[in-house]
């Protein structure tokens, strides 16, 4: 990581944006070992890190930047919701009191079996990305490319860092609603039950109109809806732009305003209507895969992770009964 007295700290993984005066969204960059969004509150005299990356080589760098803004290293860790990309470099934040829900907590271990399983044998992981290269050899979407492309950047420092990965969990846990009184300011952290996870937390700055989302946002790219609840989100999703916050660190993407909030929401209700009419017409899940979705959300990138093909997979099993 590299840093200078006048500029904010810079990182081959992330890009550190200032939203207020001592807050900040550290926005990932494609193909790096972030995977994810964080975030960096001064509570004025503790300082707050929102979810922690995928590898612990680009949270090195978060912390490094956090310690440079605050003068301070971090007294609390938010980790918003279960999947892997946003806490799994939690090892860096030793000293640190780790924070999710009851439920994230339980289902953690779970989530990271894949990774367990890596990490005892790499060579599933290689044939990954030499199936990755073999697609990319012969595909002819542009915007495929681009994803097969970030896919296997990312792959190949997932194998280099599998035998550095060492899990730590929460050793705090919550549910409802938790309150941090700083000297600078407040901030709540909430919980939604059963929207993209079975739990997600996520981060509300009432005086200064921000809203760290976690994976409750994903803007400008495929939302990942594998086993969510479609309702339940996008009901939370009108409630946010219902409020008044201005500003928002999705978990995924650029920071946005409630205009991208509202895209969201209408993207989740364009998959389910485009399974839906194919469902209605007698069609398999093939041709769902087949169809496309309107604009804008056609050009979305799945960002390496065939969220498409899971978003599919996941309403057409919910919606058909199957």
């Amino acid at each position: 990581m590299q840093q200078t007295a006048r500029t904010l700290p810079t990182s081959e993984h992330f890009e550190l944006a200032q939203i207020a005066e001592g807050v900040y969204a550290a926005i990932g960059v494609a193909g790096g070992a972030a995977h994810s969004n964080a975030g960096v509150v001064d509570l004025g005299d503790d300082t707050l890190i929102f979810d922690t990356f995928m590898l612990p080589l680009a949270a090195e760098d978060l912390r490094a930047a956090a310690e440079h803004l605050t003068g301070r290293p971090a007294t609390y860790v938010i980790n918003s919701h279960a999947h892997s990309d946003h806490w799994c470099g939690n090892q860096v934040f030793s000293q640190a009191t780790i924070i999710a829900t009851h439920k994230t907590r339980d289902i953690m271990p779970e989530a990271i079996d894949y990774l367990k399983q890596f990490k005892k044998d790499p060579s599933a992981l290689e044939k990954e990305i030499q199936q990755d290269q073999e697609r990319l050899e012969t595909e002819p979407d542009p915007r495929w490319r681009t994803s097969l492309e970030v896919s296997i950047a990312s792959r190949h420092r997932l194998l280099g860092l599998l035998p550095t990965l060492d899990f730590r969990f929460p050793n705090q846990t919550f549910e409802g609603k938790l309150v941090f009184h700083g000297t600078q300011r407040m901030v709540e952290l909430l919980t939604l039950s059963n929207g993209h996870t079975p739990s997600d937390a996520y981060l509300v700055l009432p005086a200064e109109h921000i809203m760290f989302m976690g994976d409750l946002g994903f803007f400008g790219c495929q939302p990942f809806m594998a086993h969510c609840n479609p309702q339940v989100w996008t009901a939370q999703l009108e409630k946010m732009e219902e409020s008044n916050i201005e500003t928002f660190v999705p978990g995924h993407g650029p920071l946005g305003t409630k205009a991208e909030v509202a895209l969201q929401r209408q993207y989740i209700a364009a998959l389910e209507e485009l399974v839906a009419q194919v469902i209605k017409d007698d069609g398999s899940i093939e041709e769902v895969m087949r169809g496309s979705l309107p604009a804008p959300f056609d050009a979305w990138l799945n960002d390496g992770m065939a969220r498409f093909e899971a978003n599919v997979w996941s309403s057409y099993e919910r919606l058909s009964g199957e």
